[in-house]
């Protein structure tokens, strides 16, 4: 008997909360099923928020063979090659004035300015989001003054979520929702991205490119940041625990993040 051949499938992931367990790392079972699905002609890419460089230590022994989506969509690069394909930045000079505004009005908030190379805390480092302890960006404290020429892929602000409700607003009358896309990565974690720009925007032009474009598209993804993900795909999934908007723009739901996912999908999916 044959064994199966996955030559028409693309498989987009997102990893935290739906490959691996928040501050875990992937799974041992995910990682054989992964290498086995691309072994078999699949071709595999993550979609995250993460920057290239805090994603790679969680994809340690597993063949990325098709080009990944990073800074929830901003940039589109093929990790093999170390090639950047696309990039989508923020333009208006307003970002700046936001930016000073949430400084002064949120003095416990974690500001985080994201640019191709690193992510620039312009807040006090009290405030600095516990995660970053532990994880592998490329970080500098800075000042805004010190980032203003800098181009920004995206815009990172931790707090509480009554605050960040607050800056939402704060958004609205500064004019940054006219020239941006926002949206949940966590309760507390609100993230401004390029107008147009996110993960199932990003997905769809890696799905047009000629080496991908007569593949079927299976994605997967547990939160708000991944529903243009979700919807994109001819199947998407959602983890068992995922949030409501992500489980109701899913085709099909899946184990929790802590059982294997790749495998149920191999298994119950294709």
């Amino acid at each position: 008997m044959s064994k199966k051949r996955y030559d028409d499938i693309l498989l987009i992931s997102d990893l935290d909360g739906t490959l691996i367990p928040r501050y875990e790392g992937i799974s041992e079972e995910n990682l054989q099923a992964l290498n086995a699905f691309t072994a078999a002609g699949g071709a595999f890419a993550v979609a995250t928020g993460r920057t290239p460089e805090a994603a790679l230590p969680y994809l340690d022994g597993i063949t990325v063979n098709t080009p990944s989506i990073f800074f929830n969509g901003a940039m589109l690069k093929d990790i093999a090659a170390n090639q950047v394909l696309e990039t989508r930045t923020l333009e208006e000079d307003l970002w700046r004035t936001f930016a000073a505004r949430i400084l002064y009005q949120f003095p416990r908030a974690c500001v985080e300015v994201y640019t191709a190379e690193q992510c620039n805390i312009i807040s006090p480092k009290e405030n600095d989001d516990p995660r970053l302890e532990d994880e592998f960006y490329n970080v500098s404290h800075t000042t805004l003054r010190a980032v203003e020429d800098e181009t920004w892929l995206k815009f990172f602000i931790c707090d509480a979520p009554i605050n960040l409700s607050f800056i939402e607003r704060l958004a609205k009358e500064l004019g940054i929702d006219q020239c941006s896309t926002s949206f949940y990565s966590e309760a507390n974690y609100l993230e401004f991205v390029p107008p147009g720009t996110g993960k199932g925007t990003m997905a769809e032009i890696l799905h047009a490119l000629p080496a991908y474009a007569k593949r079927r598209v299976i994605s997967c993804g547990d939160y708000e940041n991944d529903v243009g993900l979700l919807r994109m795909a001819d199947i998407g999934i959602a983890p068992e625990d995922a949030s409501a908007d992500a489980k109701a723009a899913a085709d099909r739901i899946g184990p929790p993040c802590r059982e294997p996912l790749v495998p149920w999908i191999l298994r119950e999916v294709l």
